[in-house]
Order: C-alpha cells, then sequence, then structure tokens
C-alpha cells in the first residue's frame, strides 16, 4: 500500500507486506522519485547488524533532501533475499535502492551513487581465524605466505573477484553464516572481513571460538555505494543531494561514528602496526 498526500506526513501499515513506513507527497511533483522506495529486508533495530547503519544513512539522505524533493517512506521486502536476487529485484523494480561494494558488474548494470558510505573501512581487511591457527599466520612475511592458506568467501561478493585476481586460494559458499561455521570447521582458513565488520561478528558467533588475526591487514579500494536504476535519475540525484547535504552539515560524520564498531575500525586504523598487504583491482592486475 502507498498513500500520497498534498501535505503532510501519514504512518501507514500494508496488511500484505507487513511493512510500518511514512509515506507523504512531494514538494515539486516535477522532481517526485516516488512517495517510498523499497530496500532489502533488514533487522534495522539492531546496531550490531550491518543494515542498522545503511538504513539510516538512507533515511538521513532521504530527510536532508526533503525540503527540495518532499518526504518519503522507506519500505522493506517481505522476505529476505540473496545478493543476486536483490539485483533481479532492483531490475524488476520491485526494489528501488541497493547497497553493497562497487563492483563493475553492478556498476554496469545500475546507477551508483559515488559517495563512500563507510568512508575508508570497507578498503582495509581483517582475518577471522581459528585461535590455534594464530602461529602459523604469524609466519606470513608477504602474499606468496598468504596464498599457501584458503580463504573462505561468498562467490557473489566482488571482495571473492579481488582475492581470486591476485591468487589468493579461496573456498566458496553462498550464504553469510554458513562461511563462519565453515570456518570453525576447518573447510578452509581465514575469512576476510571489512575492518568496519570483523570486531561485532567474532563477538557474535562465541560458540565457534574464532578471532581476529594479530598481525595482518589487507588493503583494496573496495568502496560501498547506493545504487538505483538507471532509469531513476530522479531518486540518484535526490540520493546524492541528500549525502553531499549530510556531509556538509556534519550529520554524515555525527552518524557514522555514532557506529561503535566503526569507531573500532578507525582506532585500528589510527593505530596500526600491522603487516599491510596491497591487493590489486580485478581489471588492474599483472598477468602472470
Amino acid at each position: 500500500m502507498r498513500v500520497r498526500r498534498a501535505l503532510g506526513v501519514a504512518l501507514i501499515f500494508s496488511a500484505a507486506s507487513g511493512v510500518l513506513a511514512c509515506a507523504c507527497a512531494w514538494a515539486d511533483p516535477s522532481l517526485a522519485t516516488g512517495t517510498s522506495v523499497v530496500i532489502k529486508q533488514t533487522e534495522s533495530n539492531d546496531i550490531k547488524n550491518e543494515d542498522y547503519y545503511f538504513r539510516r544513512v538512507l533515511e538521513l539522505a532521504l530527510t536532508k533532501s526533503s525540503p527540495r524533493y518532499g518526504a518519503c517512506a522507506i519500505e522493506e521486502l517481505p522476505s529476505s533475499l540473496s545478493e543476486k536476487r536483490l539485483q533481479s529485484e532492483l531490475l524488476a523494480k520491485r526494489l528501488d535502492v541497493l547497497w553493497a561494494p562497487y563492483s563493475e558488474e553492478l556498476g554496469t548494470a545500475f546507477l551508483p551513487i559515488k559517495i563512500s558510505l563507510l568512508k575508508e573501512l570497507n578498503n582495509y581487511r581483517l582475518l577471522l581465524i581459528r585461535p590455534e591457527m594464530q602461529s602459523e599466520f604469524s609466519k606470513v612475511k608477504n602474499l606468496n605466505d598468504l596464498r599457501k592458506f584458503n580463504g573462505g568467501m561468498n562467490p557473489q561478493w566482488a571482495d571473492a573477484d579481488i582475492m581470486e585476481a591476485n591468487d589468493l586460494p579461496l573456498v566458496k559458499a553462498v550464504g553469510y553464516g554458513k562461511l563462519f561455521k565453515m570456518l570453525a570447521a576447518k573447510r578452509f582458513d581465514y575469512f576476510s572481513r571489512g575492518l568496519y565488520q570483523v570486531k561485532t561478528e567474532v563477538n557474535y558467533y562465541p560458540e565457534l571460538h574464532l578471532a581476529i588475526e594479530q598481525n595482518l591487514m589487507l588493503h583494496y579500494s573496495n568502496p560501498v555505494y547506493f545504487f538505483v536504476r538507471k532509469d531513476n535519475k530522479a531518486l540518484a540525484e535526490r540520493l546524492t543531494l541528500g549525502l553531499e547535504i549530510a556531509e556538509k552539515d556534519g550529520s554524515f560524520d555525527q552518524l557514522f561514528n555514532s557506529i561503535p564498531r566503526y569507531q573500532w575500525g578507525m582506532e585500528e586504523l589510527k593505530h596500526n602496526q600491522r603487516r599491510l598487504f596491497n591487493l590489486q583491482p580485478v581489471d588492474k592486475k599483472d598477468a602472470h
């Protein structure tokens, strides 16, 4: 259910989708991108969940751009979908916005809003390992040493292409929670995670007895952007404007710095003494 009004805001509940959202009209109909935008299903009330931040930065962008475009609702899909299914839903116009690390595939299929939602944090990766493997990883001095170990990765993630392009062996599995269990079960040796993710994740699965590797850090350009359909330039312009305003008035930084795991990640970068391995992006990798 979607509601359009001349002025004001309404809270509506759709029995069909189970979505609670605010909906209202646009200040200028010629600039309208719709009375609401549809996103993936999120656990948006859990600050430890990745989607908590991304939903709120989307809300911030919509709010900051509302004087020009009018207020806008956020609705969620009724069920959780894989990355590939979310892309299909976006193409099919059943989804309006998704957030993901940039890849050539996504950049070709959709319109990226090229403002990094995670600043530099997603460009740096730490390794989750089984703690008894730390002594082996402490011997790693270069990428050739790291290539002796198998990483784990979802093949649908852009990180998998980057790691393979740098000849880092991977065991692939579709899913998210499954990969942590596979690491604990010794199906592979490490799981590369974003600096903004790893602290929460190692604490989220205490029963698996995983640990953050102590000496190594991977680096490659991996910005996380909002993506919209190529024919939805009005929404792209709105999100760009909203994010730019939020950057200028400090509200973007305020939101970013309110996330405890981001604070931890920035402190890690500030005081970093790890051995840093720079990985080449897919399109610039030297041929072997």
